[in-house]
């Protein structure tokens, strides 16, 4: 009798010391792979202000398990992004790493600690420094040399990435990869805004931009893409000496962008 009551005391005082909601197994998992913008670079708080996090946040309440219309409150985030990454060291860094968490919860024996959510952002470090190294002083033949290699090299990094994530994850996890938006107008290369349209959408010795290796990339790979392109105002980037990144409220345009595309 005393062996019993003293069990039962144990396992009160184990309850009581017990979080309010704490899981005993582990939670479902967002996933974010990518570069800068990714990370949240350009706000002083990148884990809370960043797309990412605003994402990760936001999406607690779809529902990411099936039968479970409460959504996800406890969805876990892990953030792999890289500030500087282009889709080259992203296949060497982040990919094997991400592949190998997706293995090791989505292949166990539960099935509430799945990654369920995968969101992406990737490329721009690609095109940005050779094309305003090569395409300042204009539209050159070797400007347009330099702008075509780099998207022929990152259509055939990004479909390895795509590929390997969906593969990954299987069919059932929702993969999200943005299009990138155009901070040009806002620094002081905006006299390179109208060229950076076009790498990015297509134009005048581009006929097949950025955005659109994005799109048809991720359509081969049953991939989802949030649109951001035009998505963001003057006002929602860093600016300045700062060619890239967006500010708090481009963060969250941004994260606006990947739940509509979730919703």
């Amino acid at each position: 009798m005393r062996r019993f009551v003293f069990i039962a005391a144990l396992l009160t005082l184990l309850t009581a010391a017990m979080p309010a909601g704490a899981s005993s197994g582990e939670d479902p998992v967002h996933l974010g792979v990518g570069d800068s913008v990714a990370f949240g670079f350009g706000t002083e708080r990148p884990e809370q202000h960043g797309y990412t996090a605003v994402v990760s946040r936001w999406a607690r309440g779809i529902d990411c398990r099936e039968g479970n219309p409460s959504g996800c409150p406890r969805l876990e985030l892990v953030n792999m992004a890289v500030p500087g990454a282009t889709s080259a060291s992203l296949i060497s860094g982040q990919l094997p790493a991400a592949a190998q968490l997706i293995s090791t919860r989505n292949n166990d024996a539960d099935p509430g600690n799945d990654v369920v959510l995968i969101t992406v952002t990737i490329g721009g470090n690609d095109l940005f420094s050779p094309v305003v190294g090569a395409c300042s002083g204009g539209v050159t033949p070797e400007c347009v040399e330099v702008i075509t290699e780099g998207l022929t090299t990152y259509a055939q990094n990004l479909g390895l990435i795509l590929g390997t994530l969906r593969q990954a994850a299987g069919p059932d996890a929702r993969i999200v990869i943005m299009t990138y938006y155009n901070p040009l107008g806002s620094c002081f290369l905006a006299d390179l805004e109208p060229l950076a349209d076009n790498v990015l959408e297509g134009g005048p010795g581009v006929p097949f931009g950025l955005n659109d290796i994005i799109r048809a990339t991720a359509a081969a790979t049953d991939v989802e893409v949030a649109e951001t392109f035009g998505a963001l105002d003057g006002d929602d980037f860093v600016g300045g000496q700062d060619c890239l990144h967006p500010d708090k409220s481009g963060y969250h345009a941004i994260a606006k962008a990947f739940m509509d595309t979730l919703r």
